[in-house]
């Protein structure tokens, strides 16, 4: 990757940290203002319900005005949650940082993402397309990772992780500053809000990577939101650095994916991820029915790393069979349906309040394997290659008899 490239992943680093941070906390919130589970995973899915829309236009935004211009005010909002976070005391504050920070990372992972590609050599592309996913996945986990060791070391552990992202936040604005702009502003271009897949790749992009994305995402919103409360009301963990830990490896893991698996093509990624995420989900149900932390902590790292090999090969796919132009839509697309698997997370805290937590996860598993073998049998059938765009050159002829 280039200079350049490296200036946007750091900014998607310290960027993300800041989205996560929450995770860990989510038990001390739940004994600090006496809240119950359906209301933590309430919380958790308000931060989805504010992405979803706001990546769908940014996308689109950064396409006609330029990324920057998105990337920046979006990483003035994510400092502004963390300081909700790091003085709030009351619930309804808690709320207003999620709102903020979905709002935030709405407005940034897509052209985040695109924005390091973007900066990458044309023969380059698709590997920084693998480390953007990295960065993005790496950059989520550290977030409950340090909030954990901080949380249980540190004195406030409600407010200090979040005082010290808006510290490191000022780091991630200066990379973002120092890279220059890769679009060209379209002033007098109409904003049309659209999907951005192209012709010919709508069935094989819904029926292939859409619900990849969202099985991606379904897992960890299960692990993210209910998997902290099982840790410390049933198993009894009172060390919140455990905590932390699992939200490690259940978001950075997959940051590590590429390292190991850089040769396999994209499509076979999102194949393998798939099919090894929906076993890590049967894995997940053993460990709920196991009470043992050192199975939770396996089931975690397992469903981090599979995770990560389907965004590997999703990412990759979007950001390399569409112009530059057209990138930031196709990769807000994509984070779109992968954050739309978080919803049902309010159902599985209610749930889970009603027929237990072993009971849910097995409800959960099964729908874990229902969108895999969608995937492995309808979408593959549909995405049978992947063609990187290339740009259509006309020839001297041609050119002359269009400027006539």
């Amino acid at each position: 990757m280039t200079r350049n490239s490296w200036l946007a992943f750091i900014g998607m680093i310290v960027f993300t940290m800041g989205t996560s941070i929450v995770t860990p906390l989510f038990p001390l919130y739940k004994s600090e203002f006496g809240i119950s589970n359906g209301t933590i995973t309430l919380l958790f899915a308000t931060y989805t319900a504010t992405v979803v829309p706001t990546m769908l236009v940014a996308g689109n935004l950064s396409d006609r005005f330029g990324r920057r211009r998105l990337i920046l005010p979006g990483m003035v909002v994510i400092t502004a949650a963390s300081l909700v976070f790091a003085f709030t005391t009351s619930l309804p504050a808690l709320f207003v940082g999620r709102v903020l920070q979905g709002l935030a990372i709405g407005m940034f992972l897509g052209v985040g993402t695109a924005f390091v590609v973007d900066h990458a050599r044309p023969e380059k592309k698709a590997a920084a397309a693998q480390i953007a996913g990295m960065g993005f996945r790496l950059g989520f986990g550290l977030g409950p990772g340090l909030a954990g060791i901080l949380a249980q070391y540190a004195s406030d552990p409600l407010h200090r992780p979040f005082q010290l992202h808006a510290l490191i936040m000022v780091l991630g604005i200066l990379a973002i500053l120092a890279a220059p702009e890769t679009v060209t502003r379209h002033k007098d271009v109409p904003l049309k809000i659209s999907v951005g897949v192209p012709v010919g790749l709508g069935a094989g992009f819904f029926t292939f990577i859409a619900p990849a994305a969202f099985l991606m995402s379904f897992l960890d919103g299960m692990l993210l939101s209910l998997v902290p409360l099982y840790l410390t009301e049933t198993l009894n963990v009172t060390n919140l650095a455990v905590v932390g830990l699992v939200g490690f490896l259940i978001l950075a893991a997959g940051g590590f994916t590429p390292l190991i698996t850089r040769s396999v093509d994209s499509r076979r990624a999102v194949m393998w991820g798939v099919a090894l995420s929906a076993a890590g989900s049967a894995l997940i149900f053993v460990a709920s029915s196991s009470d043992t932390v050192a199975f939770v902590i396996v089931a975690a790292a397992v469903i981090g790393f599979t995770n990560g090999l389907i965004l590997q090969g999703a990412t990759t796919i979007s950001s390399v069979i569409v112009p530059v132009e057209e990138r930031g839509k196709l990769v807000s697309l994509l984070y779109v349906c992968a954050y739309s698997g978080t919803v049902p997370t309010v159902a599985l805290g209610y749930l889970s309040r009603s027929i237990g937590l072993t009971k849910t996860m097995a409800v959960s598993t099964a729908v874990a394997v229902a969108l895999a073998l969608f995937v492995l049998i309808v979408g593959r059938r549909n995405l049978r290659t992947v063609t990187p765009y290339t740009p259509v050159e006309m020839n001297p002829n041609e050119a002359s008899a269009t400027t006539a």
